[in-house]
């Protein structure tokens, strides 16, 4: 489990705006794969007949989920599709849990940084390897199946993006297994076995998320991380400190853990169901859109500029990092599964948002004083806080709020007033707030801002 099990607060926003299927883009992106199958009869292109194969765990047996409904999109299309707007902000500002029913359909989403998101997992693999992806031995089983599962969701749920190449079970007999090709990134991902590279790896390949994989220990009836694939966790550890602990040694600098957590989410753990998988928030405010370890974490060793790089940036450019996190069981060797997928959101793009500035100046400073330090908001705060107090004058001249408006959790937590649908449209979901375009896209900057310090 990560660092930040941390808290979250809720927001309002604008209006909805949905972006219909490009017809063109579709068809010609159906019209190349149908001359593929013909050319290729093994391969099988129907999500359907993928799923009749596998004997998957999407088979929506006892204690199991259905399959994901398949979304149409197509790899050119995944560059103008946005995830779904989290706004995880809320008030009063205290430490919790705070779940809801997964989608299953959203448990592994996609968005326009994609294969932003998939190159930096090998960039981080290749650079700093097992200080970020690791895995005991008794974790085989749960890794397999979590391999097994996350090539199921991405093959049902995304049949455009994600081919099979050959079909087969998962049985740990030469040869069996499956072959899968990523058309977004054009690899090939030759899962037969015996196995070329571990399940996690091939994990990192198909999905945005970390991973970490944590079992029950019956000595002790704790549960502990056995296994993990996490590039992203945005502050200043490694899979190598937190590897074979339990969660209670990885939180316990989390604050209020011990007094409101502890035993709750031991005994929430043993109850939880595979058919129950449930998803969860946190955030943080940063300057900078690195995903290993964000400058408002960065330790002056690491980065000795860190201090002028907050002093000369713009307040407009500071960004809300938003960590989208879900909970499962895996239906056959009763691990746990915890991912975790930072999403950016500047604050310039919310700033229509009714209340949101509010939010954020509130929880700066009158947050409570453990989660304030541990968020570091004492480092920026005062650097942005005269941009805030703009935003929300701003608000009230406009009429967005009113002067003596009540700072309240909204209705909408954890999403965005504007997006009340079920989230399925194909060209994803866009912020109708003039400040923010559709087109803009943060990697070639994220990228500039690795090369400089990382």
């Amino acid at each position: 489990m990560p660092v930040k099990l941390q808290p979250e607060v809720l927001l309002v926003a604008a209006l909805a705006v949905a972006v219909l299927l490009s017809y063109k883009q579709t068809t010609a992106f159906l019209k190349k794969r149908l001359h593929h199958v013909k050319t290729h009869p093994d391969v099988k292109s129907d999500p359907e007949a993928a799923g009749s194969r596998r004997g998957s765990r999407y088979s929506a047996g006892e204690g199991e989920v259905p399959a994901p409904k398949p979304l149409m999109i197509t790899p050119e299309q995944v560059h103008n599709y946005d995830d779904r707007p989290w706004r995880p902000f809320r008030w009063p500002y205290h430490q919790t849990m705070s779940i809801f029913k997964l989608d299953i359909n959203h448990w592994l989403d996609m968005d326009k940084y994609y294969i932003h998101y998939i190159e930096e997992k090998k960039r981080i693999w290749m650079k700093y390897g097992k200080q970020n992806i690791d895995w005991l031995p008794e974790s085989e089983d749960a890794c397999l199946e979590l391999m097994e599962m996350v090539m199921d969701h991405m093959v049902a749920r995304y049949p455009l993006l994600f081919t099979v190449l050959k079909h087969g079970t998962y049985d740990s007999k030469p040869g069996s297994g499956r072959i899968i090709k990523n058309e977004i990134t054009h690899e090939i991902l030759d899962m037969t076995y015996p196995l070329k590279e571990h399940p996690l790896l091939y994990v990192s390949k198909v999905a945005k998320e970390d991973f970490y994989v944590a079992q029950k220990n019956p000595e002790d009836g704790k549960h502990y991380l056995v296994a993990a694939a996490v590039p992203f966790p945005g502050g200043l550890f490694g899979i190598d400190e937190k590897l074979g602990k339990n969660l209670d040694v990885i939180h316990a600098d989390v604050p209020y853990y011990k007094e409101k957590l502890q035993k709750s989410m031991e005994r929430w753990f043993d109850r939880m169901k595979a058919s129950d998988p449930v998803e969860r928030a946190s955030w943080y405010v940063t300057w900078d859109h690195k995903l290993k370890t964000n400058n408002v974490y960065q330790l002056p060793q690491h980065n000795p500029n860190s201090e002028a790089d907050l002093k000369s940036t713009d307040p407009r450019e500071f960004n809300v990092r938003v960590e989208r996190q879900t909970l499962r069981r895996l239906p056959k060797s009763k691990a746990i599964i915890f991912t975790n997928h930072p999403i950016f959101y500047s604050i310039e793009e919310m700033k229509d948002e009714p209340m949101v500035p509010s939010l954020l100046r509130k929880i700066l400073y009158e947050g409570p004083e453990d989660i304030v330090k541990y968020k570091n908001f004492a480092k920026f705060r005062d650097h942005i806080v005269e941009y805030l107090d703009g935003l929300v004058q701003r608000q009230i001249d406009h009429g967005l709020i009113s002067a003596d408006q009540p700072l309240k959790t909204l209705p909408t937590y954890p999403f965005a007033h504007w997006a009340t649908t079920d989230f399925d449209h194909v060209n994803g979901w866009t912020n109708p707030s003039p400040a923010y375009t559709k087109s803009d896209n943060y990697t070639a900057r994220a990228k500039q801002e690795i090369g400089e310090h990382d």
